[in-house]
């Protein structure tokens, strides 16, 4: 599998749980649904179904670990996109749209996320994304 389609899958996650507490959650979770169903509605409703635990555990967790489960929920999704872009590159663009749509939509503060990575002792991380990244710990810098 591509980078690009790694990071397309990324994106999807977060668009995912991005957009399950705005006004465009229904119509988001349908067209998700439809794009892992692909015509079979047995998957279809069984994806639903998933995706219909997304506000619920986002709404039952404490703050402290709101951003703890809102990061877990988007890995799961993105690892199920992009097991479904292994499958089927021909829904590249059909997701691609999605995510688009999503973030014309969604508040760009909703759409964002930390990522901590720690190594220690002679430890090497290899990590792959987009955006403004921030090395080090902002209050020890001068």
């Amino acid at each position: 599998m591509t980078d690009a389609l790694v990071e397309l899958a990324a994106a999807g996650g977060t668009a995912v749980v991005s957009a399950a507490a705005t006004d465009i959650w229904q119509a988001t979770k349908g067209k998700v649904a439809r794009l892992f169903g692909r015509g079979d509605d047995r998957d279809e409703q069984r994806v639903s179904v998933q995706l219909d635990r997304i506000p619920m555990e986002l709404d039952q967790a404490a703050e402290p670990q709101q951003e703890r489960v809102r990061a877990a929920l988007r890995d799961r999704w993105t690892v199920k996109l992009t097991e479904l872009l292994e499958e089927n590159p021909e829904l590249e663009d059909d997701l691609r749209a999605l995510v688009e749509e999503v973030r014309a939509a969604v508040p760009a503060a909703q759409q964002t996320f930390v990522q901590n990575n720690n190594a220690y002792d002679n430890a090497t991380q290899n990590i792959t994304q987009t955006g403004d990244i921030v090395v080090g710990n902002k209050s020890r810098a001068q």
